[in-house]
């Protein structure tokens, strides 16, 4: 029985296991230690056993599907010299005097909260304690402080929306090892001014590297605080804006068709005097199940020749019937694409050749500058606008990952992994009020190998009433 001592990762070496009950899915172990002569520390006297006193620990290991709870028989001791009388009761070093769980119950709660799947519900509900507690015992030993800058640092926002002075928090990363250096509550300059200036000016002229969406002021962050930086416009973000600006042609198109529709419809309705239900057009059908063909990169898209039953057209068709068939709604959509993947490909070559690249570049922006569309004429001037940031993203810098070394472009994909995650965690917590909890949860859970800094000097009765001891 008493081989389980050595699972239980309990402190003292000389505790035995008595008995073990198990009521229901209640499994509690009764705890002793050898019977030893003990001595005042006060007089020296031989000291005599007033009784044994059952003390309840909650005890997190080994629940196996059950309460696991430790029953202590602590003995009580007082002074046989008359003129003393000092009582003590024996102590166990795996729980402090006052607490109802071991002190490894602290810990383990602590390393509960690295991962974003729990909330501090779920995580009381397996310890058996309140959120309540739970929530203060990991704000007691968790505050961590900002991380060094890196000469390559990646910034972007993320909607919080937790009160009006933190609606867009600012998540802080460093590029080569993705881990986040802070979250700050705002963006507002008013947040992001005091805090930079903040940080010794030493350590801000060794960033070399500032990475970015399109956001003015994130560029103007490298006039400001960081002299020796340059600005890199995320890749992903260019492409985006193109991106959208299709999609918001298609959606024109689509409102356009699906008004027609409804004009027809309303006319049908009218002329049978009763209400007439007509199936979607062929124009609205592919302009939203099948624009995705347009506004995806041609390299993402598995084409299949092989054709499938179509249940609007209830006919044969495969990839290209459809592309075909949305060209024939609007041929600008066509050179849409084409005019777009030509910003694609030269997106995907010149790693590593910011020279190239900045050729290619001027190329593109007079091709579009002479273009027919307004859209890739303003697409043009917002290419020159971030020409140099842009190219700056071609830069190749070194990143470590899954153990490895390895050359990576310049860019934002990283901190948007890490944005994801801090929605997930504002979404599974059901929303947060304190925004210090919530950024020492972010960073906690997030960095590879965070260092506590919290407080362990605590007074457990502020936690439970006296009379309960």
């Amino acid at each position: 029985m008493n081989n389980i001592t050595d699972l239980l990762d309990l402190e003292d070496s000389d505790i035995k296991i008595s008995d073990i009950i198990i009521e229901g899915q209640t499994k509690t172990l009764i705890i002793e230690t050898p019977p030893v002569a003990s001595y005042c520390p006060i007089c020296g006297f031989r000291m005599h056993s007033r009784g044994v006193k059952k003390r309840t620990i909650n005890h997190p290991i080994l629940q196996d599907g059950y309460s696991l709870i430790l029953l202590l028989k602590q003995r009580r001791w007082r002074c046989s010299n008359p003129d003393c009388l000092y009582e003590v009761n024996e102590s166990f070093r795996f729980v402090n005097k006052g607490r109802r769980t071991t002190n490894a119950t602290d810990m383990l709660i602590v390393e509960a909260y690295r991962n974003l799947l729990e909330t501090s519900a779920s995580i009381a509900k397996r310890f058996h304690m309140s959120d309540t507690y739970v929530h203060e015992i990991f704000d007691r030993y968790v505050k961590l402080d900002r991380l060094p800058l890196t000469d390559a640092i990646s910034i972007d926002e993320v909607h919080l929306d937790m009160d009006d002075d933190c609606k867009y928090a600012l998540v802080i990363q460093d590029f080569h090892t993705s881990n986040p250096i802070d979250l700050l509550r705002s963006r507002r300059t008013s947040v992001t001014e005091p805090y930079f200036v903040s940080i010794p000016a030493t350590e801000r002229n060794q960033v070399k590297y500032l990475i970015s969406d399109m956001y003015n002021p994130y560029i103007a962050y490298v006039e400001k605080y960081f002299p020796n930086a340059v600005p890199v416009v995320d890749s992903f973000h260019v492409i985006q804006w193109i991106t959208r600006s299709i999609d918001n042609y298609i959606r024109q198109l689509l409102k356009k068709y699906r008004q027609r529709d409804r004009e027809y419809q309303d006319k049908l309705s009218y002329e049978q005097q009763r209400p007439v239900s007509l199936p979607p057009s062929d124009e609205v059908y592919l302009l939203q199940k099948y624009r995705w063909l347009i506004l995806s990169n041609q390299s993402n898209i598995r084409y299949h020749s092989d054709p499938r039953m179509d249940s609007h057209f209830h006919v044969l068709m495969n990839t290209y019937d459809y592309e075909d068939a949305l060209f024939r709604i609007d041929p600008n959509l066509k050179d849409f694409r084409d005019l777009k993947e030509m910003y694609v490909q030269f997106n995907s070559r010149n790693g590593g050749n910011p020279l190239l690249a900045r050729n290619e570049l001027k190329e593109l922006i007079q091709t579009y500058k002479s273009s027919q569309f307004e859209i890739f004429r303003d697409f043009a001037s917002l290419l020159k606008k971030f020409e140099d940031p842009i190219v700056n993203s071609f830069i190749m810098v070194e990143k470590i990952g899954n153990g490895k070394i390895y050359d990576a472009r310049l860019s934002n994909g990283p901190i948007e992994s890490i944005n994801r995650k801090v929605k997930d965690l504002k979404r599974l917590g059901r929303g947060f009020r304190n925004f210090e909890h919530f950024r020492n949860r972010f960073l906690f859970a997030t960095r590879q190998t965070p260092v506590l800094n919290g407080i362990t000097d605590y007074n457990p009765v502020t936690y439970y009433e006296k009379d309960d001891f």
